[in-house]
């Protein structure tokens, strides 16, 4: 079971104006600041929002969702004592605000599905989406991840202690994917694995690396940036690789103490 990556951008490389990938200012107005990351880098990534209809399954994955609005819905709810409580935070809170939000703006009802497991929601969401490829019930998917950080959610995790060796991050990830090879297909996936134990950098690469040359990006409990979805963007970095010449990247995620995932990325020639 394999996969063709056509375009992949993340939140950082986005570079057109807000209003020209919402154009709909009365739903752009409602948006939080991480659907605003979220859906602009989807919409970079089609090309536009003429382009949405174009796609048979919107597939997103985060570990901790919408937290402003979250935490703006459960602060009102104090406030207030549970009295005329504004529903749009509440709204916009859940998880699959994103997901509900692209599809919105292209208008399409197509298979629109959110996954919220940790540090796996990336892949999970992934699987799913090489599935019903594999099985052709999709011929185009829109897949992509997000999180975000907030002061609240920072101040708590650092007294927990998790800050001690990591940065707290946040960013959006979004790609399309395809059965076959298309003109804009850039790199395929040939693997997704689930395996039951951690492995150390030799052992991923003697287990799943099929070429001597083949690069490694090994992301474990002490890689520097941390948030549930950090493998979308490791993945658009193993992409980016592919595209500059490497034949083959194994990306090894185990960043935030759950079972481990691979990924096996080849070059398309």
């Amino acid at each position: 079971m394999r996969c063709f990556v056509g375009k992949i951008v993340t939140h950082e490389e986005v570079q057109s104006d807000l209003k020209q990938l919402i154009p709909d200012a009365a739903l752009r107005r409602r948006m939080s600041r991480v659907v605003k990351m979220a859906v602009s880098t989807a919409v970079e990534c089609l090309g536009g929002v003429a382009e949405i209809p174009r796609v048979d399954a919107i597939l997103t994955a985060t570990g901790w969702g919408c937290l402003a609005d979250s935490e703006k819905f459960l602060r009102n709810l104090i406030t207030e004592q549970e009295q005329l409580l504004n529903p749009t935070p509440f709204i916009q809170s859940t998880f699959n605000t994103v997901g509900g939000q692209i599809a919105l703006l292209g208008h399409n009802h197509c298979y629109n599905l959110t996954y919220v497991n940790r540090s796996h929601s990336f892949e999970d969401a992934l699987l799913d989406g090489m599935m019903r490829l594999a099985d052709g019930e999709s011929r185009r998917v829109l897949l992509g991840a997000f999180d975000e950080m907030i002061p609240s959610l920072e101040t708590i995790t650092r007294r927990m202690g998790w800050w001690r060796h990591h940065t707290a991050g946040e960013g959006s990830c979004f790609m399309t994917l395809t059965p076959e090879r298309e003109a804009d297909s850039v790199a395929q996936v040939v693997q997704l694995d689930f395996p039951i134990e951690e492995l150390s950098a030799e052992e991923c690469r003697v287990r799943y690396a099929t070429t001597p040359d083949a690069e490694l990006i090994y992301c474990d409990a002490t890689y520097e940036e941390l948030y549930p979805t950090r493998s979308a963007a490791r993945f658009s970095e193993a992409v980016q690789r592919i595209k500059a010449g490497t034949k083959e990247v194994v990306l090894y995620n185990n960043c935030m103490g759950m079972r481990p995932t691979v990924l096996v990325l080849q070059w398309l020639g």
